[in-house]
């Protein structure tokens, strides 16, 4: 977009705007810069959504059905290297919003639409909990994202929509196993579950990763043993180096290759057993659960017990936001607390120090602080009132110097210190409490 006279004294101001690839006009605007540039830019931008120009480009789009823009979306999903579970998810969640709302084509997908469909679902009995209907957001985001970045859509009418406040309805909330539990976990899981239980525990690999792991990302012969979670498998698209423990090395050495991939991941059913055989609960007090994911959780946990820094955590947990680790994953009921508040310094409530002043006060009580006047002011400590290291001759001297002695008198309150008034050459009156002996420092207040 550029905005131009065609002449030096032309009165009005001109603005060249885009109409599609290599294709520019320009149109009269105003006599005024200004209102000219927000006049290009609002005809650019109604371009863009198509709602002007020469040709709607999104004409074509508009007149397709809706569902086989979500077919094509899917497949994208899957042509991408998504794994079938989020693929099977994502399709679910789209397919149930439309048998839900009446959207037949992509102009009637509105955010006031989607807004009273989620506060009906709100509204039922049986009603999801608000992560579940911010993950249905998130996928309808993600299509109509993709629609925009296929110039199948102006814009995305739900980008501006704000996310339910998941800390209110927490339905599923994860525990971490405690050493005992887990010590127990892994005595009574024959192998390879035994092996799976360990990774999982001391690695942080997720039930999908654990699966998809084969042998050739395992190196145990390097001088460091590490695996590798390839980008396709892991949850965030990204390649990530794990290294492994000396036990973790010795139980994989131990395993029989069968096949290409490391582990046959137990499923729920077999999990629950081994948690029966081990005496774990799956439900608390607290209503939290433990499940596979939990293993997670556990490593989580045990990071920040062992007072590992958070970010070489977050490197560990291959999270992106250290809240992720500090707060969703790590059990806080865990923590040594207790021994926290133990580890900080101690003061002593009647230290040498604090007897030789209260004594130098003639005070016999053990508190100071109980009395008035000059007296409680000298009581305070030389940070709070300041010390005056002028030397005494130097203070006596009536010379007009910047504290000059105007009343003198003895403070029957602190043997050895007199106290005073002087006043500077300002004007400004200030109160003083000095040892009698030549030399010592005076208080002044």
């Amino acid at each position: 977009m550029t905005i131009f006279r065609r002449r030096p004294n032309e009165k009005f101001w001109c603005y060249k705007i885009r109409l599609g690839p290599n294709r520019w006009r320009t149109f009269k605007g105003y006599s005024d810069k200004r209102a000219t540039h927000e006049k290009a830019s609002q005809h650019q931008a109604q371009i863009d959504r198509g709602e002007v120009g020469l040709v709607d480009r999104y004409a074509e789009h508009k007149l397709r059905p809706l569902v086989d823009h979500v077919g094509e979306f899917i497949a994208s999903l899957t042509g991408a290297g998504r794994d079938a579970k989020y693929v099977y998810v994502a399709n679910k969640r789209l397919r149930r919003i439309l048998n839900d709302i009446p959207w037949q084509h992509t102009a009637d997908i509105t955010l006031d639409g989607f807004e009273k469909w989620r506060s009906k679902q709100q509204e039922k009995a049986d009603k999801p909990s608000p992560v579940t209907l911010n993950q249905h957001q998130d996928i309808l985001s993600g299509f109509c994202n993709w629609m925009v970045r296929r110039g199948r859509m102006p814009i995305n009418p739900i980008a501006s929509l704000a996310k339910l406040n998941a800390a209110v309805d927490i339905r599923r909330q994860r525990r971490a196993l405690s050493d005992a539990e887990t010590q127990r976990l892994l005595d009574v899981s024959p192998e390879p579950r035994r092996t799976v239980y360990l990774v999982a525990l001391l690695t942080g690999l997720r039930r999908a990763e654990l699966e998809q792991l084969r042998w050739l990302d395992v190196h145990l012969d390097a001088p460091k043993p590490f695996l590798t979670a390839r980008a396709s498998t892991t949850k965030n698209a990204k390649d990530a180096v794990i290294f492994l423990r000396d036990d973790i090395a010795t139980a994989l050495r131990s395993l029989e290759r069968a096949g290409d991939t490391v582990f046959e991941v137990p499923d729920i059913d077999t999990f629950k057993v081994d948690l029966a055989a081990a005496h774990i609960v799956q439900k608390d007090k607290l209503d939290r659960i433990v499940d596979f994911h939990s293993l997670r959780h556990t490593l989580a946990t045990n990071l920040g017990r062992a007072g590992i820094s958070i970010r070489t955590a977050m490197e560990v947990m291959r999270h992106s936001d250290a809240r992720l680790t500090t707060r969703t994953y790590t059990d806080a009921t865990m923590l040594p607390i207790a021994e926290a508040i133990e580890c900080l310094p101690r003061w002593e409530v009647q230290s040498q120090k604090r007897k030789a002043l209260v004594a130098s006060m003639g005070d016999t009580s053990e508190s100071i602080g109980v009395r008035t006047g000059a007296t409680k002011c000298a009581t305070k400590s030389s940070a709070q009132l300041g010390i005056c290291s002028h030397d005494n001759a130097l203070r006596e001297k009536n010379d007009g110097s910047e504290n000059t002695p105007i009343n003198k008198g003895e403070n029957s309150d602190l043997p050895g210190r007199e106290s005073g008034v002087t006043q500077n050459s300002a004007g400004r009156i200030r109160t003083y409490n000095r040892s009698v002996n030549p030399g010592a420092p005076g208080l002044y207040h």
